[in-house]
């Protein structure tokens, strides 16, 4: 497992960690990557996922 320091979007994390009953800030990231590495493939995306254009409102 490796460490690695990054940004959080604050709202996601305290959704996943509501929605899933993790109580880590850690499994609630290690949760979603799981989640989305299983649910999505490079097909599903025309351009590289931005972060970003998922927040957007």
């Amino acid at each position: 497992m490796a460490i690695t320091r990054i940004y959080l979007d604050d709202d996601a994390l305290r959704r996943v960690m509501a929605i899933s009953g993790v109580h880590t800030e850690q499994d609630a990231v290690n949760l979603a990557l799981r989640f989305f590495s299983s649910h999505a493939t490079a097909a599903d995306y025309e351009h590289p996922f931005h972060p970003r254009a998922a927040t957007a409102s």
